[in-house]
């Protein structure tokens, strides 16, 4: 391992905070405008990791408001969430100055429609069988493919990894849509391990260490999702969203 135990933790509090931070100081409405923040950071950071190769490690934690939005949010707000995060990405790429997304209403209208609506099936999939990285991670292999009109040669998390050589290395085998994969499970493995959601009167609290972090991050929640198909009248947990 690249990293010792240590490392990869305060990285992950690192990221935790930076990206996760304005989500737990404030309730009710409030916390829907930090949602916003964060979700503008994130759309900020993904264009500007596209149009930087150089900023690569930026593509792993970029994800995690949106994700977060899927995992505590409604459909709806999960939906509204991701559409603001691709309108910003396409203004973000143009901003600066990125030419690898086409810049026209087509490019703005799928950079809306098509994350909202993965947002909206992923947040129905988590209040119905629990959040599922490994599932989210193949839902984006699809939202890659519907992103092929927009211009983006490899995608747009394939993209983001120009830059890493051993990334680089995978896309080259075995195509982009599967580099897409490997970024956006980690960033939602990275989402399960920093911040446990759990719901009570006092609201949002995270509760859940990140000791066995190399562990959790690797092992796939497969075995997790069939037993949730299994029993499928295991009660779920409202979104913390009023």
């Amino acid at each position: 391992m690249l990293l010792g135990q240590f490392g990869v933790e305060a990285f992950v509090r690192m990221a935790a905070k930076t990206v996760l931070s304005p989500l737990t100081m404030v309730r009710g409405t409030k916390r829907l405008a930090g949602l916003a923040v964060a979700i503008s950071v994130s759309a900020a950071l993904m264009a500007y990791a596209v149009a930087s190769p150089s900023h690569w490690w930026l593509g792993w934690v970029t994800l995690l408001p949106l994700f977060f939005a899927i995992r505590v949010g409604t459909p709806l707000q999960a939906a509204s969430s991701a559409g603001l995060w691709g309108a910003l990405v396409f203004v973000c790429s143009a901003l600066f100055g990125d030419t690898s997304l086409d810049r026209n209403l087509l490019s703005l209208g799928i950079l809306i429609l098509v994350p909202a609506a993965y947002a909206w099936v992923g947040a129905r999939m988590t209040r119905q069988v629990g959040f599922s990285p490994f599932l989210l991670g193949l839902g984006w292999m699809g939202v890659e493919f519907a992103l092929r009109p927009v211009g983006l040669k490899h995608g747009l998390l394939a993209s983001t990894q120009d830059g890493n050589v051993l990334i680089g290395a995978l896309g080259s085998f075995a195509g982009y849509v599967i580099v897409a994969f490997v970024v956006a499970y980690i960033n939602a493995a990275l989402l399960s391990v920093i911040a446990e959601v759990r719901v009570s009167t006092s609201g949002l609290r995270y509760v859940r260490g990140v000791a066995a972090l190399p562990q959790r991050i690797i092992l796939l929640d497969i075995p997790c999702f069939l037993d949730h198909v299994a029993r499928p009248s295991r009660p779920r947990a409202p979104p913390i969203f009023a």
